[in-house]
């Protein structure tokens, strides 16, 4: 413990932006084989088709201990391969441009967003991340940036702020059903507001 002479004062100020595209499912193997952790994000793009959906994060990180700063950036980023039905999905995933983590996600081919479960909403859950919303119902209707939410804790001597990016996915089904915009801070989903039928 420190004493009030030797108290020393942390600032945290974290900055996250999320972002997330989409292409045309990938074609062919996904690379499985080819890839190894450790490997740069440029060679794996190389070796690999385009993913089916990219998700990308950033932190910044300022700590303030009197008049020293030290600054630091992480990068987070997720890429999805889905090759059809007879083939696991994969999911690649990258820290400061490094491939640090290879997964299988079960069988693949595009979701179909008129399921029941995706129609009256019970797919769809709090706490889903981007790409699990993705794999439980496809590529929404619309998706939208809603800027950024900052929120402020106090650890002891450390405050921290983070301001995160807001991102809104929107499901839609036509005239005589309803539809559903999920709301996700750093990439996870927060709210889901039931939209009425038709808009």
């Amino acid at each position: 413990m420190l004493g009030s002479a030797g108290l020393k004062l942390w600032v945290v100020v974290a900055t996250l932006g999320v972002c997330s595209s989409f292409t045309v499912p990938a074609h062919g193997a996904a690379c499985r084989e080819e890839v190894v952790i450790g490997q740069p994000m440029a060679e794996v793009a190389a070796q690999c088709p385009q993913p089916t959906l990219k998700e990308h994060r950033d932190l910044l990180e300022e700590r303030f201990e009197g008049k020293k700063t030290t600054r630091s950036t992480t990068s987070y980023d997720e890429w999805i391969f889905d090759t059809g039905p007879q083939e696991f999905m994969l999911s690649l995933v990258f820290l400061n441009g490094i491939l640090t983590e290879v997964r299988n996600l079960g069988y693949g081919s595009m979701r179909d967003p008129m399921m029941p479960e995706c129609r009256n909403g019970e797919g769809l859950a709090l706490g889903d991340t981007i790409v699990d919303a993705y794999l439980k119902c496809g590529e929404p209707l619309a998706r939208e940036k809603r800027g950024e939410k900052v929120a402020v804790s106090v650890d002891g001597e450390v405050t921290t702020r983070t301001s995160v990016a807001v991102e809104e996915w929107t499901y839609r089904y036509g005239p005589d059903l309803p539809g559903y915009t999920l709301r996700f801070e750093n990439g996870v989903a927060k709210e889901i507001r039931p939209r009425e039928f038709g808009k």
